[in-house]
């Protein structure tokens, strides 16, 4: 698999396999001491209100072939203190440090377009503005919107995309250390993305789909503790089947965004 790298990577896949194990059904046999802190399958109707969003009309609960999910569905009306992703939505009420979550995310399109109708229009995508940093962002050490890192998984990497990001009172700086050359969303296709983080290591590992070698790592990762999240840059996308399992979660009541 082609990929990018600061530093050679055997060390930190190494690192990132004593922290967990996986076993065949790709279930995480997990470290010792955690257990499921929070789960959502988004079949309330109040669903949504679990979270902490940039702007709630960019956002619905989709009803989709009998299965609801959370849908990012345009831009959000948000401007950063920092540059860095525009479409927010946080777990309320929790934060986290070491933990391993699972979600089911289908991109579902560029700029707002829908991805099949995009494709459409584009007979070829890799001309059209937008397609190659077609993305979706998870959040994690949030503590305040100047404050937290987030992992920006797209069609191809480069220093703005595709990275593991720190937003730290200036821009976002990318910290990877190994990411491959980018994923393949597809049309209309769900995805399964695990993402592993260990504080004590200072690591964070994604896997897409493959739960068996990570597709991006980061060292060296700063705030401990924070809240945990879903998002884009500028596209949209779908969210579903979150679970996460952590020696522990902590409450925590403040809002952002309002």
């Amino acid at each position: 698999m082609p990929f990018h790298c600061r530093k050679p990577i055997l060390a930190s896949l190494a690192l990132l396999s004593a922290s967990f194990m996986l076993i065949a059904d790709q279930t995480p046999e997990l470290p010792e001491g955690y257990s499921l802190q929070y789960e959502q399958i988004f079949q309330s109707k109040k669903s949504i209100e679990g979270f902490m969003i940039t702007d709630r009309s960019a956002w619905n609960l989709l009803k989709k072939d009998g299965n609801t999910v959370l849908a990012l569905e345009g831009k959000s009306d948000y401007e950063p203190p920092h540059r860095s992703p525009y479409n927010i939505a946080l777990i309320k009420g929790l934060t986290f440090g070491d933990f391993v979550m699972d979600v089911d995310i289908l991109q579902s399109g560029v700029k707002g377009t829908p991805i099949a109708q995009f494709m459409r229009e584009n007979p070829d995508p890799t001309k059209a503005g937008g397609y190659a940093h077609r993305d979706h962002c998870f959040f994690f050490g949030f503590e305040d919107p100047s404050h937290y890192m987030y992992i920006h998984i797209a069609k191809t990497g480069d220093n703005n995309a595709h990275n593991v990001f720190v937003v730290n009172e200036s821009p976002r700086t990318p910290i990877t250390d190994f990411r491959t050359v980018g994923v393949d969303w597809g049309v209309e296709v769900w995805r399964k993305i695990r993402i592993v983080r260990n504080t004590a290591k200072g690591t964070v590992a994604l896997y897409f789909d493959d739960m068996l070698t990570p597709i991006m790592i980061a060292d060296d990762v700063p705030f401990e503790q924070g809240f945990i999240g879903f998002g884009s840059f500028d596209d949209i996308g779908w969210v579903d089947n979150i679970k996460i399992w952590a020696p522990e979660s902590k409450k925590d009541n403040r809002t952002f965004f309002e």
